[in-house]
């Protein structure tokens, strides 16, 4: 029996990859230990400010000047009991 080539199945892995997310990942340790209940402000994979809250529209618009064409990540970073308590 002859199979076409629509009924071949292809196998594909796609990966995400976002170095914002690489970077956070990747620093999340030392950041919870030395930042935790700041914000962490992030653009193309390089850190742009780690800040407190009221700070943080500020380096919004700096990482959005410094790279035009990226959407900036920002998030809070946990503190350590608040890791705890999550497991």
């Amino acid at each position: 029996m002859a199979h076409s080539r629509a009924s071949k199945k292809i196998k594909t892995t796609l990966y995400y990859h976002n170095p914002n997310h690489d970077y956070f990942s990747s620093h999340f340790e030392e950041l919870v230990k030395n930042h935790g209940g700041k914000w962490i402000v992030l653009a193309k994979g390089h850190l742009i400010a780690i800040c407190q809250g009221g700070e943080l529209n500020h380096w919004l618009d700096e990482a959005e000047i410094k790279f035009p064409q990226e959407i900036p990540f920002a998030t809070p970073i946990p503190r350590e009991d608040e890791i705890e308590c999550l497991l």
